[in-house]
């Protein structure tokens, strides 16, 4: 691939801009549920219309506003669409040690619920969104294909009020060829190598709820077909090991990218994690427990109990018992199928296994988008690989992908010494973000946009 050099811009400029843009969205308090969405789409409007481009604001129900905006191209090529969403997870305030909604500057850090899930992301978008548009306005320069930015409520709580309403009532503003989205681009070290992931496949996913049947009686005189504990049994057989392993391609060339950056006896290892035979064994020996558990993740069905619930009176055996499970699924899976393999793990006809209807996988192709990923990662670290990935949890790209969008999950960040990786400040307490990567993200996402535009 062959890419004209890129223009030297004023990259301190830009991530301080990126920087202002943060603070302010992390200022506006969007825990979903309520949301209150609009609170970050006014900023929004406001930035926008400052630069005379009147963005389009959509409010399903009261406060719980989207924006779309659009900066028009030369219309050679179809559009990007640059997404993110502006609600926000609770937090427990008296965990943190800064204000969760004051983005705070410390120690090279802005601190605030949403700092990488995932107002990072929209405020780099917003800040290149803003850059594009004056590059066209002062030179006259536009890229080839219109450059929208979807900022989105609702997709913490399952994107009705947000994308999913946009999908079923106002599909035209989706006309796009390629989208960026959350999912992917986090950096991580294996064996000295930095690897960057590129979400190109996403797990779907079921709710699964496990109904315990038994006998009532008083609880003084305990027998043997209590429906707790037929629900415990359950549980106990569903979490001692994994389900039956789906190797789809796109975590096949992931594994087999990580085995080819190690020595050579770290690669052998490494390629018999897709081996049904031997991948748990492999997995258990692995120095890393975290990295243990996300490849398993990405090689199985997952079912993971979360929610119990039994009885009325302490002194009652109850006749029922629930649990529901949180299940994320290898695209290609179907209610049936997970079904047939929790049936097969839970044989106790006590049990019965109910299916809710379920959000499905997908799997992307590679793409210049992709190329165009590459490419900007070996501007920043030339030995550094980008490699394709399966996300195991869901984002608003699974209402893109039926479409025809290739969404690509992909917010730029360098893993950091003594910092938590992504993943863990994403939800967790005083998740921050450095000033460095927020340069970091500003720099590779300008050559993503302006790379893709030349191919």
């Amino acid at each position: 691939m062959t890419v004209r050099a890129l223009p030297t811009l004023d990259w301190d400029a830009l991530t301080a801009e990126a920087a202002r843009h943060l603070q302010a969205l992390l200022r506006c308090d969007t825990i979903n549920p309520p949301g209150n969405e609009y609170l970050a789409a006014a900023y929004l409007r406001e930035q926008l219309l400052a630069e005379g481009i009147e963005p389009q604001l959509i409010e399903p129900a009261p406060g719980r506003v989207s924006l779309y905006a659009r900066l028009p191209g030369t219309g050679a090529q179809r559009p990007l669409l640059l997404v993110s969403h502006t609600d926000v997870v609770p937090v427990e305030r008296a965990r943190w040690s800064a204000d969760p909604f004051g983005g705070e500057i410390r120690d090279g850090f802005i601190y605030g619920r949403g700092a990488v899930d995932m107002k990072d992301m929209l405020a780099l978008e917003l800040t290149l969104f803003l850059h594009f548009a004056r590059q066209a306005r002062t030179t006259g320069q536009r890229l080839s294909r219109d450059l929208v930015l979807l900022a989105v409520a609702d997709e913490e709580d399952g994107g009705a009020l947000g994308m999913g309403w946009i999908v079923a009532n106002m599909p035209d503003l989706l006309d796009a060829e390629y989208a960026l989205n959350e999912g992917g681009g986090m950096g991580v070290e294996l064996g000295g190598q930095r690897i960057y992931l590129c979400e190109m496949a996403q797990k779907g996913s079921i709710r699964v709820t496990l109904r315990a049947q038994g006998l009532p009686g008083h609880a003084s005189i305990p027998h043997g077909n209590q429906a707790v504990a037929h629900l415990a049994r359950a549980i106990s057989r569903l979490t001692a090991g994994p389900l039956p392993m789906h190797v789809i391609p796109t975590v096949r060339r992931f594994i087999t990218i990580l085995a080819d950056t190690q020595p050579r006896a770290q690669r052998a290892v490494l390629r018999q994690t897709l081996n049904p035979l031997l991948s748990e064994a492999v997995l258990a020996r692995l120095p890393d427990p975290n990295l243990a558990n996300a490849l398993r993740a990405l090689l199985h069905n997952t079912a993971t109990p979360t929610l119990l619930r039994a009885g009325t009176a302490l002194n009652v055996i109850p006749s029922e018992a629930t649990v529901q499970v949180d299940c994320r699924i290898i695209p290609g899976t179907t209610p049936a199928s997970l079904t047939a393999e929790l049936r097969q793990r839970i044989p106790d006809p006590a049990i019965a296994i109910e299916a809710e209807p379920h959000s499905p996988g997908y799997e992307m192709q590679r793409t210049p988008l992709f190329d165009a990923i590459q490419h900007a990662i070996a501007q920043q670290e030339p030995r550094a690989v980008v490699a394709p990935y399966l996300f195991p949890a869901v984002s608003d790209s699974r209402y893109l992908a039926p479409r025809g969008i290739t969404a690509y999950g992909f917010v730029p960040h360098q893993p950091e010494p003594g910092v938590p990786p992504v993943q863990s400040l994403a939800h967790g307490h005083d998740e921050r973000i450095s000033i460095a990567n927020l340069t970091f993200g500003v720099r590779v996402l300008h050559d993503v946009i302006a790379t893709l535009d030349k191919l």
